[in-house]
C-alpha cells in the first residue's frame, strides 16, 4: 500500500520570516492609532502634514496596490534586478528621509472614518498573509515593478518586506500626529 507523501515547501523559512514581519508590523500599526477618537483622527497636526486618518488611508491604499502587484503582476526576475532585501529591511521603516507618495496612494477621503480605514487595512493585510501562507514558489525568483518610481523593480520577496516595513514607517508619524493634536486640544481647553 502506498502512502501519499507531501513534498515539503522548500521556501518555508522565507515564508515564515515574511509572515513574522507582516504580523508584527500589523500589530504595531494598529496599536499606533487604537482608541483615537474619530474627530481627533481627522485633524491635521500642521497644514502640510497628514491626519491620523489620512496616514491610515495612505498605508491601506499603498498596501492594496502592492498586494495587487504581487498577486497578479509577478514575472521571472531579471538578472539585472539587484538584490536589495537587506537594504529594505534596514531602511524602509526609517522616516529619516521624506518620500513623496505616488498619487494612487495619497489620501483623498476614501474612508468615512478610522474604523472603516482600519477594517480595510486588516482585510488587505490578511490577504497578503494568506498569499504568503499559500506560497510554494521562490519569491526571490520573481519580480514586480514597485508603484513608487524611485524604488523601481523589486523581487516579490522584497515587495512583501517593503509592505511590512512601510507600515512600521508610519507608526512614529501617527504617534507624533496624535501627540501634536492632543497637545493642541489640551492647550485650547486651558485657555
Amino acid at each position: 500500500m502506498s502512502t501519499l507523501h507531501k513534498t515539503p515547501n522548500p521556501y518555508i523559512a522565507d515564508n515564515e520570516f515574511l509572515l513574522g514581519l507582516l504580523r508584527e508590523s500589523r500589530e504595531k500599526f494598529l496599536r499606533s492609532f487604537a482608541n483615537v477618537p474619530d474627530h481627533i483622527s481627522r485633524v491635521r497636526p500642521a497644514q502640510d502634514r497628514w491626519s491620523v486618518l489620512e496616514i491610515v488611508e495612505h498605508l491601506t491604499m499603498a498596501e492594496t496596490i502592492m498586494l495587487g502587484l504581487v498577486t497578479t503582476q509577478r514575472r521571472p526576475k531579471s538578472a539585472a534586478t539587484p538584490d536589495r532585501a537587506e537594504y529594505f529591511l534596514l531602511n524602509i521603516a526609517s522616516a529619516n528621509r521624506k518620500v513623496d507618495s505616488p498619487e494612487s496612494a495619497k489620501p483623498t477621503g476614501r474612508f468615512a472614518n478610522l474604523a472603516e480605514a482600519a477594517a480595510q487595512f486588516r482585510k488587505s493585510r490578511e490577504s497578503v498573509i494568506g498569499f504568503i501562507e499559500q506560497n510554494t514558489e521562490d519569491l526571490r525568483a520573481t519580480e514586480v515593478s514597485h508603484p513608487h518610481t524611485g524604488v523601481g523593480v523589486v523581487s516579490t520577496y522584497e515587495m512583501v518586506v517593503i509592505m511590512a516595513k512601510h507600515a512600521e514607517r508610519h507608526v512614529p508619524q501617527i504617534e507624533q500626529a496624535r501627540a501634536t493634536v492632543a497637545h493642541a486640544a489640551a492647550a485650547k481647553n486651558q485657555s
